[in-house]
């Protein structure tokens, strides 16, 4: 009989998130029956691919909610466990942000954790696993205490370590049967956030990509008089440090440098980073393309010269590891667990985060030095198929959840 799971989050799925459709997807192949269900169903611009359309046809939304199946199920779990309803109403209290507005919302989060709580029991789930882990998380807390049916999380960064009291890190790891830790870094923050006793609960998967889907790109070595192709691909927010980015082709430019800069992603600083391209005349030089689907992404990729990430913060970046699987030169920053995955020098190149005089002379090592290219790009693609392989990470994960579903 096949073990059956629930993966929840607060919107899914979306274009940003193909690292979860890719998890889901590995899960299901091993033979695990995976249920999808989140909180409300994301924007229509995040429908780019067939992948994602489907995955949304059989994903379960709660949001928006009657009122009056929330107050039958309100009613339901106090007259059948008074006492789990109480503690949990208790810890949803400990639980909340300060003030008046911090406790209205985790009202807010112990009814939507009411209604997750009654899908796990109605489909027989037997564990529940959440991405993120702020607010969608703590309603997996609280849904968990009401239903007993035991959770994990996957913590990522950079966000979660920004409020990690607000966010209740610590309770959210105490209560978990395990969490999953993208890498060291990760895992680290997460001891930093949690008891001692706790700490054996965190378990590092790192997010992975299917590298048979990428394949080193063939076109011939870059001519002298062709622009350079640069590609970004990300979130348009002010944590991918883009601006810092935009300064340092404004320098190659004036240099009398010809590129091209594609970003793939949108996001809140779209509007702002779109005026400073035309304040700069980069019109010709710089062209945003929205979401995109993974099958354009790749594409893009095969067709790009160096990949750079300039991010003020990040967890592993799978946008990196399908730019190294592509055998794409990248660039990247030293925060979080990015040197993870980048050795300088060897399979890419790391600034520090803000230089934008260290980000436009990795762009020229790269322009100057074709042996550079070469090595990195084999040396690249060895550190995706051994270390961040999909395959053996959602390995990794359905042991994860095999053992401690027995304890």
């Amino acid at each position: 009989m096949k073990t059956c799971i629930a993966y929840f989050t607060s919107a899914y799925p979306r274009a940003t998130d193909t690292f979860i459709q890719r998890e889901v997807i590995g899960l299901r192949s091993a033979g695990i029956d995976v249920l999808t269900s989140a909180l409300r169903q994301p924007e229509g611009a995040n429908n780019v691919s067939p992948l994602i359309l489907n995955e949304r046809k059989q994903t379960t939304y709660f949001l928006p909610a009657n009122p009056v199946k929330l107050l039958k199920l309100n009613l339901r779990y106090m007259v059948s466990s008074a006492s789990t309803y109480l503690k949990t109403l208790k810890l949803a209290f400990k639980t909340r942000r300060p003030g008046v507005k911090g406790t209205l919302y985790q009202l807010f989060y112990f009814q939507e954790a009411l209604l997750l709580a009654s899908y796990l029991e109605e489909n027989k789930v037997e564990h529940l696993h959440n991405h993120f882990g702020d607010s969608s998380g703590m309603v997996t807390m609280l849904a968990s205490q009401l239903s007993g049916v035991g959770y994990s999380i996957t913590f990522h960064g950079p966000h979660i370590f920004f409020e990690p009291t607000l966010l209740a890190l610590r309770e959210k790891v105490k209560y978990a049967k395990f969490i999953v830790c993208i890498s060291n870094y990760c895992k680290s923050q997460m001891m930093l956030f949690s008891d001692t006793e706790d700490w054996h609960k965190l378990q590092i998967v790192h997010c992975g990509i299917d590298i048979n889907s990428y394949t080193i790109s063939q076109q011939s070595e870059k001519q002298a008089d062709n622009p350079v192709k640069l590609l970004y691909v990300g979130r348009l927010a002010a944590e991918k440090g883009v601006p810092v980015l935009l300064r340092s082709l404004i320098a190659l430019k004036n240099e009398g440098h010809e590129f091209h800069l594609t970003l793939l992603g949108d996001g809140p600083e779209r509007a702002a980073l779109e005026a400073e391209v035309k304040a700069q005349g980069l019109e010709q030089m710089v062209h945003f393309g929205g979401f995109a689907s993974q099958e354009t992404v790749r594409s893009t990729l095969q067709a790009s010269d160096v990949f750079i990430l300039p991010s003020f913060a990040e967890g592993v970046p799978v946008s990196l590891m399908e730019a190294m699987a592509c055998g794409v030169p990248v660039i990247g920053t030293n925060v979080g667990g990015v040197t993870e995955l980048i050795e300088h020098g060897v399979s890419g190149l790391v600034v520090a985060p803000s230089d934008e005089v260290a980000l436009k002379n990795a762009i020229f090592s790269y322009l100057s030095n074709p042996e550079l290219r070469e090595s990195v790009k084999r040396a690249a693609r060895k550190v995706v198929e051994s270390q961040f392989n999909l395959e053996l990470e959602v390995n990794k994960l359905e042991q994860l959840i095999t053992t401690y579903q027995k304890s």
